[in-house]
Parts: structure tokens; C-alpha cells; sequence
């Protein structure tokens, strides 16, 4: 029987550190139950354990492409929305 890498299990720490995050955030995000964290499997009540597919398929699935289609808004160069314009 072959062992399938994506299936190993790693710990909140090497978790944060492969997608680049704090640990502090990633424990934030469970605590919190929060829907955009990565999936986790509990082995026991301070048990927790990442799979590496798992980490791999959540990064893939926030990653974002450039369109090329952003409209750009008719604002004058260095001015930002929100912010007073130069005084004159």
C-alpha cells in the first residue's frame, strides 16, 4: 500500500508557516469558525491537524487571475478616493 503525500497530516504551525500566514490567525479562524478557513481535521479536543491536499486545494481555490477588464475610473493621477485633492 502506497502512502499519497496529500493525505499527510501536519500541525497548525506548519500549516500557517506553508500558507503564509501567523499561527495566531490560523487558531483566530477556527476559534472564530470562520467560513473562509482551511479545512482541518480534529483528532481530539487540542488535537488539530492539517491535511497538505487539503492546504493545497484551499490556496489554489483563493487564487486570483488578472482580467484585464477593470475598468478604470476618470480620476485625476495621485488622487485617491476619499482623500481631499491638492489645495490651489
Amino acid at each position: 500500500m502506497t502512502h499519497d503525500p496529500s493525505d499527510t497530516l501536519i500541525t497548525t504551525t506548519e500549516a500557517a508557516a506553508r500558507i503564509g500566514i501567523s499561527e495566531i490567525t490560523i487558531r483566530k479562524w477556527r476559534w472564530l469558525d470562520s467560513p473562509n478557513q482551511p479545512p482541518f481535521v480534529r483528532l481530539g479536543p487540542r488535537s488539530v491537524k492539517y491535511r497538505l491536499g487539503d492546504l493545497d486545494k484551499w490556496l489554489a481555490s483563493r487564487t486570483h487571475q488578472p482580467s484585464g477588464n477593470r475598468r478604470s475610473k476618470d480620476r485625476s493621477p495621485g488622487r485617491h478616493r476619499g482623500r481631499p485633492g491638492p489645495r490651489g
